[in-house]
This record gives structure tokens, C-alpha cells and sequence, in this order.
């Protein structure tokens, strides 16, 4: 059957048909008019109302290109570095944005606000699972001295596999020391990174604080349970113990050294949020980061603690959305 391309029947035929792809939900609409966001190749996420039974979206000269924006959150694993690993993503804005969870963290327990309120037109947000973490399993997870480094190696490749030109990172506490190593050793790659609760070296005074957290029976209800019921009891305990000895594996090195000799490759800009209150990153380590990567900014929550992104969820998500336009 052969139609015109520029007759309007042919235009709203390959718009209803882009409507039917695989994986994309449409919001149904009255006879009398339509509204919805819109994805356009051309311009990104449109809004845009018909009013009428022949009128089409009139932001873009290729309307049937056009397709339902979702700000739906998906998940998926793929193959990297020798290992499946998983990860979450919502939006479908131009600048890519990785977050990176702590100790024993994955998306879903570490970055719930992130993920539901950070731009979807702005930014495409990607949550991952490190190896041995959350639905990255197997294998389970350990803490070879250079862990962090593999961390920061598959934390690339997997944005690459997902074909991200660049990256933003978006670090806490562990996730923050992949992120330095990751902005340092790729630095090309990487965008503009955001850190907070990390530290690139380990301190005699850090050593008695991880060892406070080395028995998960006596953390909080609160802290406990979305681990708890992510892993099971004994992964999570086992693991938190590895993880303390893995640590403290740096405390022997000389200065106690984590990735302070990578601090000077940061090319990217950065930011670094504190919360003044954290019980378990003490305040010189985000000055030492803010001494030693060049061009960064330093910014102090007075109430803050150790996962001021989840308290504070509003505050920091906009803090990062207006640091990384």
C-alpha cells in the first residue's frame, strides 16, 4: 500500500504504530483530546496536547518518530569483565548519571529518592550492583586489595556496554572512593562526579569505627532489615565482616593509603557534600579530598549524617541537579 509521506493519514499511521513498540506504555486518551510527554528525536522530552481528532504533535516536523516518555524505573543485567552484572535506569534525559552505592549497597536500598525524583527529562540515571553485591550474584563478593579499583574498572565497562559516550558519577561512602579512582583513571570519560562519605586513606581512628560495625546483630532495626532482607541473615553478615577486614587491609599500606596518590589525575569538576553529624566519615577526610582534587567544592550539611541523601533527599537531590547543568 502505498501513501503519500506527507499526507496526515501517513502521520498518524507511524505514530500509532511507534506507540505499539515492545516495553512502552500508553496512557489511554479521551476522544476529545489527548495530552502526554513525549519523547522527540529531535528535541527531547516534549509535552504536548492535541485537540481534535486529526491533530498530531506539532513540536517536531517528524512526529511519527515520537514516542511515550516514561519515567518508569527498569532493571537488567549484562555481561561484564567476566561477571553479569546488574543495574536500574530511568529517564531518558542526554547527560548520563551512574550511581555508585556503599558497603553492602545496591540501587534499590541505597538510592530509592535518586531514582524517583532526579530529572527524568535531564538526566538518565543508572543504578548498579558492584560484583558480589545486591543482584549482582554471583559471585559472591570479596576484598582483594584492589577492589576498589576493579570496582571503578567494571563501573566504566558497564556504562560503556550500555553505549553512554560519558558518565557522571554520583558516589557514597564506598561508591565515593570507586568514583575518585574511576574519575582519575578514565578521566576522558567522565563527565562531572559528586562524592560524599568517602575517603581515600584509613586512619587508626577509622579502624575503631569499622570495627564498631563489624557485628550487623547490633546495628539498627532501620539499618539492618533492607539488608537483612536483600541477602539473607549469614551473606550479610559474613560479607560485613569481609568487608571490615578488607578495609582495614589499606591501614597497612604506607599512610594508610586508599587512592590519595590518584587524588591529582581528578580532571572532571567535582563535588563534595558532608554531613557534619556523620558518626562514620569524620570531617578531615572530605577536607583532605577538597585539599587534594584540584577545583573542587566542599559542601557542609550542619544535620547531615552518613546518608544525608536519603534524609535529606530534596536538599541533595536539588544541590546535584543544579551541580551538574
Amino acid at each position: 500500500m502505498a501513501v503519500a509521506l506527507g499526507s496526515r493519514s501517513a502521520l498518524r499511521l507511524r505514530l500509532l504504530l511507534s506507540q505499539l513498540k515492545p516495553g512502552i506504555r500508553v496512557s489511554r486518551a479521551g476522544p476529545a483530546a489527548a495530552f502526554g510527554l513525549w519523547t522527540c528525536p529531535q528535541q527531547g522530552p516534549q509535552r504536548w496536547s492535541s485537540k481534535g481528532d486529526g491533530d498530531l504533535p506539532r513540536h517536531c516536523r517528524e512526529p511519527w518518530q515520537c514516542r511515550p516518555f516514561s519515567t518508569a524505573v527498569t532493571s537488567a543485567k549484562v555481561a561484564v569483565n567476566g561477571v553479569h552484572l546488574h543495574y536500574q535506569r530511568t529517564g531518558e534525559g542526554e547527560h548520563a548519571v551512574l550511581l555508585l552505592p556503599g558497603m553492602l549497597g545496591s540501587g534499590e536500598t541505597d538510592f530509592g529518592p535518586q531514582l524517583k525524583n532526579l530529572s527524568k527529562k535531564l538526566f538518565t540515571v543508572v543504578a548498579w550492583d558492584p560484583r558480589g553485591y545486591g543482584h549482582s550474584r554471583p559471585p559472591d563478593r570479596d576484598f582483594p586489595v584492589d577492589f576498589f579499583e576493579r570496582d571503578a574498572r567494571d563501573a566504566i565497562d558497564l556504562m560503556k556496554a550500555l553505549q553512554f559516550k560519558k558518565v557522571s558519577l554520583l558516589g557514597w561512602s564506598d561508591g565515593g572512593i570507586t568514583a575518585l579512582i574511576a574519575a582519575a583513571k578514565y578521566p576522558s570519560y567522565v563527565r562531572k562526579m559528586v562524592i560524599w562519605g568517602a575517603n581515600a586513606y584509613v586512619t587508626d581512628e577509622d579502624v575503631r569505627i569499622y570495627q564498631g560495625i563489624r557485628d550487623v546483630s547490633k546495628w539498627s532495626e532501620k539499618a539492618r532489615k533492607p539488608l537483612e532482607a536483600l541477602y539473607g541473615y549469614d551473606y550479610f553478615a559474613k560479607t560485613c565482616e569481609q568487608w571490615v577486614d578488607g578495609i582495614q587491609q589499606f591501614k597497612r599500606l604506607p599512610d594508610g593509603n586508599i587512592c590519595q596518590h590518584l587524588l591529582p589525575l581528578v580532571q572532571c569538576p567535582t563535588l563534595i557534600v558532608h554531613g557534619e553529624k556523620d558518626p562514620l566519615v569524620p570531617r578531615f577526610h572530605a577536607d583532605f579530598l577538597h585539599e587534594h582534587v584540584k577545583g573542587s567544592r566542599l559542601h557542609l550539611m550542619p544535620e547531615g549524617k552518613h546518608n544525608l541523601h536519603l534524609r535529606f533527599a530534596n536538599e541533595f537531590n536539588k544541590l546535584v541537579e543544579d551541580f551538574l547543568q
